[in-house]
């Protein structure tokens, strides 16, 4: 009797176990897919915009002012791009595809102007696993107000496939605001 006891509970024990660790394991597999999926956003935090297929790193930001002016008539934005896709692109593609500038809620327009601590090669062809430095520059609508950068994936290229989550417009990954320091 006293062995038929014994031999009943090391039965439901092993079954108990077997049954935990099967239900660990259903368990995990779930966890594994969402922090892939999490790694993945699109986001734009501390300067960088960690897009799908690229990332723009804001390096600096440098006002500038005309020999004949009080204040600074213009704003540039020193950054690098990093291609992750197998597409090829330009820093001034990537930058015109995914970044918003604006001030006041104004779009800032962008101007030319040269100066030997801005790296100029917006047209350079990016590899994938490559970066280039460039930079772009604005012109300020006034001296007061901050200038706000606002990232978005930009506009898929991909083929729609009807069977997957796709975002085919802009996707606003987040803002950044910058004082204008004179």
């Amino acid at each position: 009797m006293k062995k038929q006891i014994i031999i009943g509970l090391a039965t439901v024990a092993t079954l108990s176990l077997a049954g935990c660790s099967s239900n660990k394991q259903s368990q995990s597999k779930p966890k594994s897919a969402t922090t892939s999926k999490t790694n993945q956003q699109p986001s734009f935090r501390n300067n960088v915009a960690q897009l799908n297929d690229k990332t723009i790193r804001i390096k600096g930001v440098k006002t500038i002012k005309q020999p004949n002016e009080s204040s600074p008539s213009m704003v540039a934005f020193i950054y690098q791009v990093t291609n992750k896709s197998s597409h090829s692109m330009t820093p001034m593609d990537a930058w015109n595809a995914n970044m918003k500038v604006t001030q006041d809620k104004q779009k800032l327009d962008k101007t030319e102007f040269s100066d030997d601590s801005l790296p100029t090669n917006p047209d350079e062809n990016i590899a994938k696993g490559q970066t280039v430095k460039s930079s772009v520059v604005y012109k300020l609508n006034n001296t007061k107000d901050p200038i706000s950068i606002n990232a978005s994936q930009g506009i898929n290229q991909n083929a729609i496939d009807q069977n997957s989550n796709q975002q085919i417009d802009g996707t606003d990954v987040g803002t950044q605001t910058f004082a204008i320091s004179q």
